[in-house]
């Protein structure tokens, strides 16, 4: 059986691609692939819990027990679920010394075991650093956890992101073959070639490609919230991101979300290509160009 894993990150179109894969996941299950993603392995099959909680937890003796029985009952096996990495919450997302996702290791290793063992091929889509931070501090204002970008950050400069480090560490987990990587924004050119890799042989092509999901707030719609929230600190967090973003949407010309200054863009983009270069260059990584 093959064992493929793709993780994400976190706002590099992974629900698109997910929820892309769920709309033929019978066909798919006709085809020898069990898949699994979010909307199973937060429920259904208790990934989230296991990973949240100790080894040897109920939640992880049931997935043992579930990817046993697909491993049995399919020919291959694909997971995907963005959360292996770590969440995106300001405690979780860096360590302390400025390691991104510093807890994927573990919890990849713990993934891969409860799978039943490797080798796995890992699939990881990468970012622009600027639009990775804004795109993961947006998606924390939604939760209600944060209303500033600089506080969110912590210190951190948001035009670097160590995808070299992240990719390096990953390697290094036991049961791991290989790593596939590209960039989020080669995204639309590279879907029909990450399908046909993903998904058994001459099912690609039947994937129908559905509307952007998880769309984000737009710059408008930011200073409204930020205004709102300075003026009634009791406000409900949740609820004004859901206001912002029926009010200012993307759909009626508002502008994306851009919180950080030009220069800081390009420093971002200078970092992030050598960052691709250096990933190129690693033994075990594939990178995908269009």
């Amino acid at each position: 059986m093959a064992l493929s894993i793709h993780l994400g990150a976190h706002k590099t179109a992974s629900t698109h691609l997910q929820y892309s894969l769920r709309q033929v996941r019978d066909r798919l299950a006709q085809a020898g692939l069990f898949y699994a993603d979010p909307g199973t392995l937060r429920d259904v099959l208790p990934l989230s819990q296991a990973l949240a909680r100790g080894e040897g937890c109920p939640a992880e003796l049931s997935c043992r027990r579930q990817f046993q029985a697909a491993r049995e009952g399919f020919a291959d096996l694909l997971i995907s679920e963005e959360n292996i990495l770590g969440g995106t919450h300001r405690s979780k997302i860096y360590s302390q010394r400025g390691t991104l996702y510093p807890r994927a290791p573990h919890r990849l290793r713990r993934v891969i075991d409860m799978a039943g063992g490797g080798p796995a091929t890992l699939y990881l889509a990468l970012r622009d650093p600027a639009g990775f931070h804004v795109s993961a501090f947006a998606l924390q204002l939604s939760e209600g956890n944060e209303i500033e970008l600089d506080a969110y950050m912590g210190g951190r400069d948001p035009a670097r992101a160590p995808w070299s480090g992240l990719v390096k560490r990953l390697m290094q987990v036991e049961g791991v073959g290989r790593i596939v990587v590209w960039r989020y924004e080669d995204y639309a050119a590279l879907r029909p070639e990450l399908l046909a890799r993903l998904l058994p042989e001459g099912m690609a092509g039947s994937v129908p490609e559905p509307e952007p999901r998880n769309v984000s707030i737009t710059q408008p719609g930011y200073d409204w919230f930020v205004a709102q929230a300075m003026a009634d600190n009791q406000a409900d967090l949740r609820d004004l991101f859901r206001q912002a973003r029926q009010k200012f949407p993307r759909r009626k010309g508002h502008p994306r979300l851009r919180l950080l200054d030009e220069a800081a863009h390009e420093r971002s983009a200078g970092f992030y290509r050598a960052e691709i270069e250096a990933l190129a260059r690693m033994p075990g990584v594939e990178l995908l160009l269009p």
